[in-house]
């Protein structure tokens, strides 16, 4: 059986067609898909966590300094460049316990561009404390600083301290 030129070149035609109906360029599977969600970063030493649908970081696990263990750090970073909304971080909750002192607390919460707000504190006796009023919120983010960080550090030497709860929304203008 012989094939012929023209039988060829319609196959040919009917594939193209076929490959051009079935197609549908808005959705191509090699596309990334568009991710208008913040992008969360944490150090691997900083038990914290993300929740996207309320927005708000939280400490899973508190955090402890003492002598054996006498620096504790905690970077977080949070990216909104790929949402088209504007962002500020509001502290709700930063609480711990100095079980021996001394120890210090430093915490600065900003939005990368602006002028930081550092808060430290250092303590001299066993106490409770809540710094949670003391912290700052960030300015809004806006187009050119769109990332917002935390770095937390917790320090002794002798003493014993334990941030028990950390908590920071992400407030949506």
């Amino acid at each position: 059986m012989m094939l012929r030129l023209s039988d060829a070149r319609n196959f040919f035609i009917l594939m193209c067609l076929f490959f051009f109906c079935c197609y549908d360029a808005n959705s191509s599977s090699t596309a990334a898909p568009i991710n208008n969600q913040p992008k969360f970063l944490v150090n691997k030493g900083c038990n914290v966590s993300f929740n996207p649908q309320i927005n708000q970081l939280t400490l899973r696990s508190p955090i402890t300094v003492k002598a054996q263990s006498s620096r504790a750090r905690c970077i977080i970073r949070i990216d909104t460049s790929n949402t088209q909304k504007q962002f500020r971080l509001v502290p709700l909750a930063f609480k711990g316990v100095v079980k021996k002192a001394p120890a210090r607390v430093a915490i600065t919460s900003f939005l990368l561009g602006d002028q930081p707000t550092p808060y430290q504190i250092t303590y001299g006796s066993a106490v409770n404390f809540d710094l949670t009023k003391k912290i700052l919120p960030t300015n809004y983010t806006t187009t050119g600083k769109s990332v917002l960080g935390i770095n937390l550090v917790l320090t002794t030497t002798g003493g014993e301290l334990e941030l028990t709860d950390l908590k920071f929304a992400l407030q949506q203008k």
